[in-house]
């Protein structure tokens, strides 16, 4: 009985152990959608917001690529909700190559309302082609 009982669970310990694990991809509207694999050229891609008292947003953005002869353009974006979707008010660029990417950090004077960032990173080659375009967007903020 007890050989019986262990030969069930390590069949169920392989059969389950070996099943492929698939992470969905979060849009911005908080909704699942398809499932894509993970940027090709891009190392690390990420979104900041946050807005003090004096309605001062800090708006941050940083890229970073695996291949030091590529270059990025990196577009910081700040968004407001308008009701029917998010509107840019203001938008920031920046070049970088390689590992050290892109970084930037700009603030702007926002009104009442609810705002967030978007990142957008554009990746050429070293011919100058565009070969990878993504996106992150930070958490929403109400001032």
């Amino acid at each position: 009985m007890k050989k019986l009982v262990s030969v069930i669970l390590l069949v169920l310990v392989v059969a389950f152990s070996s099943l492929p694990a698939y992470a969905a991809e979060k849009k911005a509207d908080g909704q699942s959608g398809v499932v894509r694999p993970s940027f090709v050229n891009i190392m690390s891609l990420s979104a900041g917001l946050s807005i003090n008292a004096a309605g001062k947003a800090t708006c941050t953005g940083s890229v970073d690529l695996y291949d030091n002869s590529y270059t990025v353009k990196m577009t910081v974006t700040l968004q407001k909700y308008n009701g029917n979707g998010w509107s840019g008010v203001k938008s920031w660029s920046k070049n970088g190559k390689g590992n050290a990417g892109a970084q930037l950090s700009e603030s702007y004077y926002v009104t009442s309302g609810k705002y967030r960032v978007c990142t957008t990173a554009r990746v050429y080659n070293t011919a100058g082609k565009l070969v990878e375009t993504e996106s992150a967007y930070s958490a929403e903020r109400t001032y």
